[in-house]
């Protein structure tokens, strides 16, 4: 018997472990950039974080594994599941990922949890399902039962060379009675009933309405104010938005126009108006988070598709 061998142990985050945390997250989401202030905001500072449900494997007091959870929030519509799961390289081939999904998998059913989704679970998320690149945690996910239930894309702009030029399409929807601005904190509440009332599909468990609501306020409360929308302008009410570094810091997404008003290039404004926002924050190209209707980004804006991800679920 190896007297010096000390067995992995899985237990809940603690407030020491955050360093330790994102040090494995930054070495392994290699296309995510993870550091400190992501880590923060998207797992720490999500409304239903829980300690319990996020879970660090320790070897030798080192922490060399994460696997971070979610429960279910059916008030903004989101599903119980693992928002992230990392372990160091030089741990790997340990069976050290499949503890730490054991335990949490349990925690989830023990809440209960009928699904757990990957990677799309949480109010905060980096990514709306798992970014393809990332083979082995793909292969690890299949053998474990996620089954593949949805295909998403992210999308890329480059701000340098696209024309974001807006002034006669809004000359033109002025003339129509629509209008543009920036939105205030003033506009909190109308900007949520809004997009609850406007962009709410009627299949339950649908990512619009309630959802986006909470990620348009997410957006509003950036500094600088990072939601754009539209209105009638004789009336004030609501047609559109736009939010930047609501689902994704330096991205942008989501968007959406009322039904009622869509083929009058409504949409088209919203997104220039937000793309010249990153751009004048100094970013060179934009991302567009979980892209739905591709062929609307690649026409107006020149967008090209970045990443790939694989929505995955599995019954518990």
């Amino acid at each position: 018997m190896n007297l010096g061998y000390v067995p992995p142990f899985i237990r809940p985050h603690v407030d020491s472990d955050r360093s330790a945390v994102v040090q494995v997250l930054s070495r392994c989401l290699v296309y995510d950039a993870i550091d400190d202030d992501v880590f923060g905001n998207w797992v720490l500072r999500d409304p239903d974080f829980d300690p319990e449900l996020n879970l660090v494997c320790v070897v030798d007091g080192q922490v060399v594994g994460v696997a971070a959870g979610a429960p279910d929030n059916e008030h903004l519509q989101c599903p119980a599941g693992v928002k992230l799961f990392a372990v160091a390289p030089e741990f790997r081939g340990r069976h050290l990922a499949t503890r730490l999904f054991d335990e949490l998998e349990a925690r989830l059913r023990a809440r209960g949890a009928k699904r757990s989704v990957a990677i799309n679970a949480g109010n905060n998320r980096l990514a709306m399902g798992l970014d393809v690149r990332y083979t082995p945690a793909l292969c690890f996910l299949l053998a474990r039962g996620y089954e593949r239930t949805g295909v998403t894309q992210d999308m890329s702009v480059d701000l340098a060379s696209v024309d974001l030029d807006t002034s006669g399409a809004e000359a033109a929807a002025a003339a129509a009675g629509v209008s543009f601005r920036r939105a205030t904190p003033a506009d909190r509440d109308w900007l949520r009933a809004g997009v609850e009332r406007e962009l709410a599909y009627p299949t339950p468990g649908a990512s619009r309405g309630r959802r986006w609501a909470y990620l348009a306020l997410q957006g509003l409360a950036h500094d600088p104010r990072a939601v754009q929308v539209a209105a009638d302008a004789a009336t004030g009410a609501f047609l559109g938005f736009a939010a930047n570094h609501a689902a994704r810091w330096g991205a942008l997404g989501p968007m959406g126009v009322a039904e009622r008003a869509r083929g009058h290039g409504i949409g088209a404004i919203l997104l220039k108006r937000c793309l010249r926002d990153l751009r004048d924050e100094g970013y060179a190209s934009a991302e567009i988070f979980s892209v739905g209707p591709i062929g609307f980004y690649a026409k107006t804006v020149g967008a090209t598709i970045s990443r790939v991800l694989y929505q995955l679920s599995k019954p518990l």
